[in-house]
């Protein structure tokens, strides 16, 4: 509705600027110059009788004045008479093309903005963004052709038809075996579902992306958000981190029902960068690097390209945040419990009284924010995210960063 609003009195505007030419009343067109002139000549004639009636003037200088005037107004006369007023035109055809030209400023905006807007587009979340992206990725490469490429340059680099053929030992031949069970079992769930995870294991990620296909097929609609998961995993491993129309597909179904695994989260910010969102993909990043855990798999990965996508979506590299100094992690080794929470507490107080006297930098305001999101002051967490946007109202990239740190409130 509120795209509407302005867009309602923009084309009101656009209407009666071009119509006011047309509907404005005409002042009398008799009041031309030389009709304008009669009239002001008419006018001294009758001073000019009422000044000699008077006195003020000689009966001789009221002749030659009146002889004057009476000779210019005759010229005024004649003047008039030769003026031919424009033609004025019927009120109803000026009325029908006022309705015409309106209908055309309202039915063809309409129309302009149907062929190249997008008529009802709501802030979409990122489940439909990135099926929207799936949608409109046909020019890209798809899953087969990608791992056409990759199994095209493994052997350029090793004269190799497959390296699976390199697979030796234990695990190689539990693979073998269980492809030998399989092929009369065909809808084996956890059959399909080990030989998944063997073949992932031993690197062979084609081959393990072609068994969880089977294992989705045995699933039908069962299927779990957490099998699309790997599904969509298997399917970018098997590209070698190129996400695929079919794994955005999968990805979608991920993120329209736990779009808090951070798991999902990883690829789909995978995704929104390729597919030309660095931006969005840079929030996503950033508030999994801010959850962590550090030992969790994707942080070395994004943490490796981060810095990339920040300069890719033109943000600035959120930098590491300072800690307390050295003397300060000595005294609270030596504190209790109780003390050391205190001390944390006071640092928060002490930083938030600071940056609401005196402002400070994105990092501190990020800071503040997850400091009392961890303590669970979620009413000051919430108070310094509307700050911290206030005063970088301005700064689209410090806006990123402070979006990203608010995600994270309950």
């Amino acid at each position: 509705m509120a795209f509407w609003i302005p867009v309602v009195l923009a084309t009101l505007v656009a209407i009666v600027w071009a119509l006011w030419p047309l509907l404005r009343t005409e002042k009398d067109s008799a009041a031309v110059r030389a009709s304008y002139d009669i009239k002001v000549f008419k006018d001294q004639l009758k001073e000019i009788d009422s000044d000699e009636a008077r006195g003020v003037i000689s009966e001789a200088e009221a002749t030659r004045v009146r002889t004057e005037v009476s000779r210019r107004l005759l010229a005024a006369a004649k003047e008039e008479a030769s003026e031919a007023p424009a033609p004025i035109a019927p009120r109803t055809a000026t009325y029908g093309l006022a309705a015409v030209i309106a209908l055309a400023t309202v039915f063809g905006g309409l129309g302009v903005y149907r062929t190249i807007g997008t008529p009802g587009l709501p802030d979409l979340p990122l489940s439909e963004n990135l099926a929207r992206q799936a949608s409109v990725g046909d020019d890209r490469p798809s899953q087969a052709e990608a791992e056409e490429f990759v199994a095209a340059r493994e052997t350029d680099s090793t004269g190799l038809a497959n390296l699976s053929d390199l697979t030796q030992g234990r695990e190689a031949e539990l693979i073998s075996q269980l492809i030998d069970v399989l092929q009369d079992r065909p809808n084996d769930l956890e059959g399909h579902q080990m030989l998944t995870r063997a073949l992932a294991s031993s690197g062979r990620m084609i081959e393990a992306r072609g068994a969880q296909e089977i294992v989705m097929r045995i699933l039908g609609s069962a299927a779990a958000p957490t099998d699309h998961l790997e599904h969509a995993e298997l399917m970018i491993l098997a590209a070698q981190g190129y996400v695929s129309p079919e794994a955005i597909a999968a990805l979608d179904k991920v993120m329209s029902t736990i779009p808090e695994n951070p798991r999902a989260r990883y690829y789909a910010g995978l995704a929104l960068a390729q597919y030309g969102q660095p931006r969005e993909a840079y929030i996503m990043w950033s508030q999994l690097l801010q959850e962590g855990p550090e030992e969790a798999p994707w942080i070395p990965a994004i943490r490796a390209g981060i810095d990339a996508l920040a300069a890719e979506a033109g943000v600035a590299a959120q930098a590491p945040l300072a800690g307390p100094t050295a003397e300060q992690v000595e005294d609270a080794g030596e504190m209790s419990e109780e003390d050391r929470s205190q001390m944390i507490i006071s640092m928060v107080e002490q930083l938030t009284e600071r940056l609401e006297a005196e402002g400070g930098t994105v990092d501190e305001w990020v800071r503040l924010i997850g400091a009392n999101n961890v303590l669970g002051n979620t009413e000051a967490a919430q108070k310094a995210f509307t700050d911290a946007k206030a005063a970088f109202a301005d700064d689209e990239a410090a806006l990123a960063r402070i979006e990203a740190a608010g995600a994270q409130l309950p």
